[in-house]
């Protein structure tokens, strides 16, 4: 794949990633900590650590082990819809927002890994 494709899908996902964290900044005060831990033990990246590998891949420097890191960051937003039902408090229409939002992630970093391959 061309460099510009590759900057244009990790710029997706980087955008992707901040969306994400905001959202986590919205949650009341003493879930934050929690569930930033959480998405770095599903991840194995925090955000910066992300943004970095996402700079150097749009790049083109690649990452080695990055294949294997967007796959957990897909599986994270493809659970994260189990992780929504679990918590207290969701509506049923905020659910079906957390599936759309978390498809809709997952497939974008799905596109990335797939490009790189």
């Amino acid at each position: 794949m061309a460099a510009p494709d590759l900057d244009v899908l990790a710029t997706v996902v980087r955008t992707v990633l901040e969306e994400t964290h905001v959202e986590y900044a919205q949650m009341p005060f003493f879930v934050r900590p929690m569930v930033r831990r959480g998405f770095v033990k599903r991840t194995g990246h925090d955000l910066a650590a992300w943004a970095r590998l996402l700079e150097a891949a749009a790049r083109g420097e690649v990452a080695s082990g990055l294949g294997a890191s967007l796959a957990r960051l897909a599986g994270h937003y493809d659970t994260a819809p189990d992780r929504a039902k679990r918590g207290m408090g969701a509506r049923p229409e905020e659910l079906r927002e957390v599936e759309r939002r978390s498809a809709t992630r997952a497939a974008a970093v799905r596109a990335l890994a797939d490009a790189l391959r």
